[in-house]
């Protein structure tokens, strides 16, 4: 029993490990800015840091202007190179684990089950804490993080299920900013977890919306930005250029006519999910290589 499920949790790590390979967001350059993670040079962002905070600037513009780059510059970095390390090991030791599995399932390698049991416990050992690593940093860059530099969008904002970014509040007589947070002005800025929702990918309605429809006549990008320091921005309340006394209740966001914001999405959560499963075999791997080595010791 011990060698069967030895067996099967080694082949499950490299099916997993394969897997993730497959669909690894930095491996596969699924995300547009990954390549420039590699060579960032952190080290400037921590040097322009220290010197600025020295010079006593003021907290506002050392946390957005430079420690939040530097923070962000490490943890990207970190990523790129465990992306690498991390599945490339898991699945080079857990071929290894496969192929003595075979040896042991078949009984063919019976006088070297301790080294076995102590090749399966070392090999889970390594293997859950590089993985844990990586899926720790990912996750945390995958719900944090902001989208930059993309080739789908140069800034992309926030926008609720309609689209819009502000909504007009009669009792200030301004639009208000739907993602205005006070101490954070990347909060107006959709993480990579957002990718995956319907407004940040192609949408028939909005698509084929009639040019004297709400969306397309009050299509507003430039006012997305106003968003970032203040909660409402100070304009009028549109109306309706053809006449009448309709107007503008919402501020939009231009349409965005491709599905790729839904693949960078789909790609790095399914390596999220199968890193955690590659985890679970790990701790299993560990508990029968242990057993493994244990059973062979009490049998000399």
């Amino acid at each position: 029993m011990k060698k069967t499920l030895f067996l099967i949790l080694s082949g499950a790590i490299v099916i997993f490990s394969v897997i993730c390979i497959c669909t690894a967001p930095i491996i596969n350059k699924v995300v547009d800015e990954s390549p420039t993670w590699q060579a960032a040079n952190c080290q400037l962002y921590s040097d322009q840091y220290k010197h600025y905070k020295d010079l006593g600037t003021d907290k506002e513009t050392l946390k957005y202007n430079y420690e939040k780059p530097k923070n962000e510059c490490n943890r990207k970095k970190a990523m790129y190179g465990l992306e690498y390390s991390a599945l490339i090991i898991d699945v080079t030791l857990g071929f290894v684990c496969l192929i003595l599995g075979l040896l042991h399932y078949f009984d063919i390698a019976k006088p070297f089950e301790k080294i076995t049991g102590i090749i399966g416990l070392s090999t889970g050992i390594i293997q859950f804490i590089l993985t844990m690593v990586y899926l720790c940093y990912s996750s945390y860059i995958f719900t944090n993080d902001v989208v930059r530099n993309s080739s789908r969008s140069a800034t992309l904002y926030k926008r609720n299920s309609k689209w819009a970014f502000a909504e007009w509040d009669s009792s200030k007589s301004q639009y208000k900013c739907l993602f205005y947070k006070k101490d954070d002005r990347y909060a107006i800025l959709a993480k990579y977890s957002d990718l995956g929702k319907k407004q940040y990918n192609y949408n028939k309605e909005k698509d084929q919306a009639t040019s004297d429809s709400e969306f397309n006549q009050f299509t507003d990008d430039n006012s997305a930005s106003g968003c970032s320091l203040n909660e409402f921005l100070t304009i009028s309340q549109k109306t309706y250029p053809t006449g009448g006394s309709n107007k503008c209740e919402n501020l939009y966001l231009s349409a965005i006519n491709t599905i790729e914001n839904k693949y960078v999405f789909d790609r790095w959560i399914t390596t999220i999910i199968f890193s955690c499963f590659i985890i679970v075999c790990d701790i299993g791997l560990s508990i029968f290589g242990f057993l493994l080595f244990k059973s062979d010791v009490s049998g000399l």
